[in-house]
This record gives C-alpha cells, sequence and structure tokens, in this order.
C-alpha cells in the first residue's frame, strides 16, 4: 500500500464540518453531497434536528471461490462486486440526544441499528439515492427514539440520573489510503489446487466428506461524518477452509473444520496448503478412533486456537458494549459486558492483554500472520487508541466510545458498528503477551505434574474450545500420568464455565495463533476483529460428556 495519512481537526457541532480534503473518488463526492444537503434540509416540525450523522458505505469484491471434496470439483462460485451502505442519524443535543436507547416495540423493525441497504447500484446517482432513502428512514426513527426516550427518563427519580452528557464529540480524525485493484488469481490454478488437496482425503476410507475451499475477498471502506471524521481503508484477504465429516467406530457423527486468513497467496501458498492439509488429515485418524469420555474437572492445556477461543468467551464479550441501553422492557441490559471497573482482578498475574486497532499483522510476527481488527479511525470519526487490557492480573483500560459511562468522559476511538447496532464500544486486535512463555513440552510437563498433584490419572490437551451454545469440544486428547499414554475423545462438553477461569492461568506458551472473529453481518465474511493467544494452561476447567446419541450407520456403504 501506498502512503497513508492520518490527520486530525478540532471541529463544532454545526454543518458539515470539513478542514482535510475528502478522497477524490465517486463514494465520497455521492456521500458528500448528499450529506450537505441533509444538514441544510433534513428539518421536521416538533423534531430535534439531526445531532450527529454517519454515513458508511461497503464495497465488497471477491474473485471466484474455488472448492472440491476428495478430489471432485464444485461448481466455481461467482462473487459480484457488492456495495452495502449504512446510515446512523441522532437528533438532539449533546445534553439528551436520541441514542443509547432501545425502541419499546419488540418487532425486529425497531432493531438498535442503523438503516442498511445490501447492494447499492455502483453510481453516482445510485449512492445518491440509497444514502437519501436510508437518511430519511433513520431521521424518523431517531424521532421515535427520541420520544420514547425522554419519556422514560421523566419516569426516574431525579437523583439516579448521572448527569453526564449524552453525547461528547471527539477530536475528528482523518485516515485515508489508496485502494488497491483486487488481486488477480488463476481460477483454473486455484482449482487445480483445490482438487489435489481435497483428493488427499481418499486415503482415508472412514471420510464422508472432505472439502478444501479457497475463497479471495477483498472489503474497501468508506466513512463520513457531519464533524468531519472520514476515511477511506481497504482489507484484503484469503479464507481457506478444511472441513471434514465422519463416523468414529462408536458410530457419533463429528464434523472438524480449519480455517485460517492469509493476507494473499503467495509464490509459496501450494506448498504451504499442502502441509496444512496433510497435517489436518492426520488429526482425524485419533478422532476417528477417538473414546468415549468420563466428567472431568482439573488442569486444562488449550492450544493456541483454543486460548484464542477461550479469551475471546470470557474476556472479549465482557469489555465490549460496557455502556448499557436503557429500555422500558427490561431494568438489565444483557448485551453489556460485564468487566467495567478498572483495578479490577480479572486475570493470573504474568500475562498481559491489548488491544491493538492499529496494526495490520501480529507485532513481531516472523510470518507477519494478519489481523482482521485493523481500524485507525473509529464509527464515530475518533483515532483510535492501543489499549492495555489487563496487566498484572488487573483491568486496566477500557475501551470507549463518545458516548460517556464512568469517571472517563472522552472516546479513545472503539465504537464501531456491532452486528444489528448503532456503535458501541467494542475491540479490535486482541493480542495477549506472557511475561515468561513456555515451550510445547514444558506446558505439557506442568499440566501432568499438576495432575499428580491433585491425584489424577490424566489431563486434558484441547486443539479447540466451544464457540457455539452446545458446549462441545471438537478435539480433545487425554494425557496419562504415567506411560506416555494419549486417547483422542469424542463427547467432552464443556460445564459451568465462569470468568473465574481466566484467573487461574497458570502458564502460557511462546507461539500464538491468530483467531479472526466474525462481528458483522455485512461483513460478508471478513471478519473485523482477531485473537492472538499462545497456549495457556488453565488449573481447573470442568467437563462432562455429552447425552447425544450415536446415529445408524448408512444403509449403503460410500461409493
Amino acid at each position: 500500500m501506498k502512503k497513508l495519512s492520518l490527520l486530525f481537526c478540532f471541529l463544532g457541532m454545526c454543518g458539515l464540518a470539513q478542514s482535510a480534503a475528502l478522497p477524490d473518488n465517486m463514494y465520497f463526492k455521492a456521500m458528500r453531497d448528499e450529506m450537505s444537503r441533509t444538514v441544510k434540509k433534513l428539518h421536521r416540525q416538533g423534531v430535534p434536528a439531526p445531532l450527529f450523522i454517519v454515513y458508511k458505505l461497503e464495497n465488497l469484491r471477491a474473485a471466484s471461490s474455488v472448492e472440491a471434496s476428495l478430489g471432485e470439483l464444485y461448481p466455481v462460485s461467482q462473487r459480484d462486486d457488492k456495495l452495502n451502505g449504512s446510515v446512523m442519524i441522532s437528533i438532539g443535543t449533546n445534553k439528551n440526544d436520541s441514542l443509547g436507547y432501545k425502541h419499546d416495540s419488540y418487532s425486529p423493525r425497531y432493531a438498535y441499528a442503523p438503516e442498511y441497504y445490501n447492494n447499492i447500484a455502483k453510481s453516482y446517482d445510485g449512492i445518491r439515492q440509497a444514502l437519501w432513502k436510508m437518511t430519511d428512514e433513520s431521521y424518523l426513527f431517531a424521532a421515535e427514539l427520541y420520544q420514547q426516550k425522554e419519556a422514560y427518563k421523566r419516569t426516574k427519580q431525579e437523583e439516579n440520573e448521572t448527569k453526564l452528557p449524552d453525547f461528547m464529540p471527539s477530536k475528528q480524525a482523518h485516515y485515508v489510503e489508496e485502494i488497491q485493484p483486487v488481486e488477480k488469481y488463476d481460477i483454473e490454478q486455484l482449482q487445480k489446487w483445490v482438487k489435489q488437496l481435497s483428493a488427499m482425503g481418499k486415503a482415508y476410507p472412514f471420510l464422508e466428506q472432505f472439502s478444501v475451499r479457497i475463497e479471495p475477498r477483498q472489503r474497501d471502506t468508506y466513512y463520513l461524518n457531519n464533524l468531519g471524521g472520514f476515511y477511506q481503508v481497504s482489507q484484503p484477504a484469503v479464507r481457506v477452509r478444511l472441513f471434514a465429516k465422519f463416523r468414529n467406530t462408536s458410530g457419533y457423527k463429528q464434523d472438524y473444520e480449519n480455517e485460517f486468513w492469509w493476507s494473499s497467496l503467495g509464490k509459496d501458498a501450494y506448498e504451504k496448503l499442502t502441509q496444512q492439509t496433510a497435517q489436518f488429515l492426520k488429526e482425524l485418524e485419533p478422532l476417528q478412533q477417538a473414546v468415549k469420555p468420563a466428567p472431568y474437572l482439573g488442569p486444562v492445556l488449550l492450544r493456541p486456537q483454543a486460548a484464542g477461543q477461550f479469551i475471546h468467551n470470557l474476556l472479549v464479550e465482557n469489555l465490549q458494549n460496557l455502556n448499557p441501553l436503557l429500555s422500558s422492557r427490561s431494568e438489565v441490559d444483557i448485551t453489556a459486558g460485564k468487566m467495567r471497573t478498572p483495578g479490577q482482578r480479572v486475570m493470573a498475574p504474568g500475562i498481559t492483554v491489548y488491544d491493538n486497532p492499529q496494526v495490520r499483522s501480529v507485532p513481531g510476527s516472523v510470518e507477519n500472520i494478519p489481523l482482521g481488527g485493523f481500524m485507525p479511525v473509529d464509527d464515530e470519526g475518533a483515532a483510535a487508541q492501543k489499549l492495555t487490557l489487563v496487566e498484572a492480573g488487573r483491568l486496566q483500560q477500557l475501551p470507549r466510545t463518545s458516548r460517556p459511562f464512568g469517571a472517563k468522559l472522552s472516546s479513545n476511538g472503539h465504537a464501531r458498528f456491532a452486528p444489528q447496532s448503532f456503535p458501541r464500544e467494542r475491540l479490535t486486535n486482541v493480542l495477549v503477551e506472557p511475561q515468561v512463555a513456555l515451550s510445547d513440552r514444558e506446558l505439557e510437563e506442568r499440566l501432568l505434574s499438576r495432575c499428580r498433584e491433585l491425584g489424577l490419572d490424566y489431563g486434558y490437551i484441547l486443539y479447540d474450545f466451544p464457540a457455539s451454545d452446545d458446549g462441545i469440544v471438537s478435539r480433545a486428547v487425554r494425557v496419562y500420568t504415567t506411560g506416555n499414554k494419549r486417547e483422542t475423545v469424542y463427547g467432552l462438553r464443556l460445564a459451568n464455565l465462569t470468568t473465574r477461569a481466566l484467573r487461574d492461568i497458570t502458564a502460557a506458551g511462546n507461539q500464538a495463533k491468530v483467531l479472526w472473529r466474525q462481528t458483522e453481518p455485512s461483513s460478508n465474511g471478513l471478519p473485523k476483529q482477531s485473537v492472538s493467544s499462545p497456549a495457556l494452561l488453565i488449573d481447573e476447567l470442568e467437563f462432562v460428556p455429552t447425552d447425544k446419541k450415536p446415529d445408524k450407520k448408512p444403509f449403503v456403504s460410500k461409493p
């Protein structure tokens, strides 16, 4: 990418303020012109004027995706360029505006979310028409929210009000990078790759399906608000997915997959893919021979992929959406994160956790591992800052937006459109860094040593951590304290997990892996959040066997 620019200006609240030139392209011309018209003409008698207006366009560009299973090609998935757009309007004043309140209706139509249009016509006029429609609908929705929020406030005791303003605009930031053309790939070559890679699964007769999918993608984002903040960023990426279906010897159906992301397909991509595929298939053999587990309570070693999901479930999710939404339907906002008090002990000492929206890859990574949460400017126009989330086991900095809460009133640039939501506090690239990093062998020795101390015959190594509600672990290995015996188990289900487990971390590894997290339905599969974590040794986790029963074998064997 060409040299980037990051500029700042302090702007007033009136009109479309602008102290730096917008990029000279169709997207910003359409947003600028429609924004100017909105600021000048969008008024309705008896309704407060617009306070904060946001236009955001996402140009989702993808090369054709290729996939094959057991050596047989699927039809090429043609992905046309698609332009999506979002509009957000807040009305009122800094003291009292329309946001921060959930609509009284339970209808999905009134979700706490911006107006969103899918597949906008890619022309100046097409963009303006879509923005105009979304703006009109956003203004009507803002008017309803404002009225309901004011009525709600009147029902509450004056002494219970925080007296904080609803919105404190930040110094507005500008970030512009040149939008690169989508990298061209030889589709026939990619088809040959996935065909050959998936054919490697034929050496494993028990596989009912083994597919390899390669999806090159790119997302270009254009953002403008009425206070003068704007940004233009581009995120190219290639998603690779290995997926297997089979039955183990007990008749239990199992799915197993590995998904990873690269910035692009380099010269040695096929060699790396071959190695990844061979390793993946090697992992399937013990899974097919897996045994049923017994209930377990004790030490568990989480490999990096599992550790990343563990950190996401217990830490990241509790450090997002921190400012609870007001609602007449419920006094408790169940979507709000629970960790809101700096100084609170949340993890074991010896591990520092950062959130860094300013980087595209893991700092110091030899392989230049890409991250999905790059966000130099947030969705309220504020410059996104690096945060120290946890240090010495205690909560340090929290992600903040322009909506004040707690002791800190200013934003640190962590407002982002979340799934079906107006901008709230979100994390970006979460980096877990231990003070003392151990090798894989040292971690296993500590696991077994702790099991012996507790009088346990074995401990567990998890290669994935449940992301779904069923709590099932796809790949878990039982490691015995004597005889160097190992067994893969199936149907291991996580039980009674709480944030206490973060304080039970006793050691960490020296090699991190990146977990890309999907955060928005509109992202077209391109994540906007990453967690980079090494392996973690947890002193105590609880698991029970699943109640799911084995399935009957097919009446006719696989051809």
